[in-house]
């Protein structure tokens, strides 16, 4: 069994005077950092290979558990499930590590609906612009051999109970030299633009996040 190791931070927002706590919890495919205070993920890490990517027909291909459920190494702050059945109408459960990219194990599958890893979604943003964005990450993913993937959340649209619905969404992908970023408003109508129209810069996630994301240069 791999070892889960968890470092609890402090860390501070860089423009206000509220803190915020996060803990960081390594699984065998991601690493995500959770905020206990906003609970949702402010930036969860992985590595896509080639090798991980089995669509449907292919035969390592482990269809989606859809067993959402706290994390077991941060049971509290990541029992969620009744906030999040409470704006069903208008929110998913966001992946963000998303489950196609564990779609060769089982195990792995499981792992990747931890609620550590979800985020309030607007349903047009998980269903459309975002899954179109994982598409692209794959396809480069088989193109060229890797690719390394941060995404988070920051901000705050609403709450529902304890858990804080973000106003923003974001993702970097790094692979073959070149650094793509992307910053999503979290709404309803973003799917009217394509998800290359919401193409950004690291520096402007760094700003927006208030997260120093050292491992990335620009």
């Amino acid at each position: 069994m791999i070892k889960r190791l968890i470092t609890i931070s402090l860390c501070s927002w860089m423009s206000t005077a509220v803190a915020q706590d996060t803990v960081t919890i390594v699984h065998h495919r991601y690493i995500t950092t959770f905020d206990t205070v906003l609970h949702y993920p402010v930036k969860v890490h992985w590595i896509l290979n080639a090798a991980d990517v089995c669509p449907a027909g292919k035969p390592r291909h482990v269809n989606r558990t859809n067993d959402f459920r706290p994390d077991a190494a941060l049971p509290g702050p990541t029992d969620l499930q009744p906030f999040y059945h409470a704006i069903v109408k208008n929110y998913d459960r966001g992946h963000n590590m998303d489950a196609a990219d564990n779609a060769c194990s089982t195990a792995d599958m499981h792992e990747c609906f931890y609620f550590s890893n979800m985020t309030a979604q607007a349903r047009h943003l998980n269903e459309i612009t975002w899954e179109r964005l994982e598409v692209h990450t794959r396809a480069m993913a088989t193109r060229f051999g890797t690719v390394e993937v941060w995404c988070g959340s920051y901000g705050k649209k609403k709450q529902s109970g304890p858990m804080t619905i973000p106003s923003r969404c974001w993702k970097i992908i790094r692979y073959h030299h070149t650094i793509e970023a992307y910053i999503f408003p979290n709404t309803s109508t973003v799917s009217k633009k394509k998800y290359t129209q919401y193409k950004s810069t690291v520096s402007q996630i760094r700003a927006g996040s208030h997260l120093a994301l050292t491992e990335i240069t620009d």
